[in-house]
């Protein structure tokens, strides 16, 4: 926590050293550069690629992109997306998880929010969401799990249903 303290004053020093002209800067560009710098921050959050137990391919950001898992008796919590944010998101997330033994649970963190999906009878899962400010993360939670996780999480457009 100290290291993200002192970084963020390295930020805001920095920042305040360069922004003699920011009121001449285009307001959407310093949204993008101060959300990319949240982004960053917060990728610590984030499962590394080396850890997760299953493969995770990213797409635009880590935000969106694929993971599939294929488990055998597996307990552990991949954190696959997600990321601190000043700028609201819409994700659609869906998969399957075929069951042979165990449990794995998709869990969704939306700042202190803590929600877990419910699969159908198959195993399929599918929700939008509204993410707003502030740390939001897709996650699983697997205890003693043997059998496969797909999950793909892409951005999209429409109404917006919050889980």
């Amino acid at each position: 926590m100290k290291k993200v303290l002192a970084f963020l004053a390295a930020i805001i020093l920095i920042s305040s050293l360069t922004a003699c002209n920011l009121s001449d800067e285009n307001p959407e560009n310093v949204l993008n550069r101060l959300d990319g710098i949240v982004g960053l921050i917060s990728n610590s959050q984030i499962t590394s690629d080396e850890s997760l137990v299953g493969v995770r391919n990213n797409t635009e950001d880590s935000y969106t992109g694929e993971y599939i898992a294929k488990c055998n008796g597996q307990t552990w919590r991949d954190v696959i997306f997600g990321g601190g944010t000043i700028q609201k998101r819409s994700l659609r997330i869906r998969g399957r998880i075929c069951q042979k033994s165990g449990k794995a649970t998709i869990r969704i963190r939306m700042n202190t929010v803590v929600t877990e999906l419910k699969t159908d009878e198959k195993g399929n899962f599918e929700t939008i969401l509204d993410m707003t400010s502030g740390g939001n993360y897709i996650m699983i939670d697997y205890k003693n799990f043997s059998g496969s996780v797909e999950l793909i999480s892409e951005y999209c457009s429409g109404s917006i249903q919050e889980i």
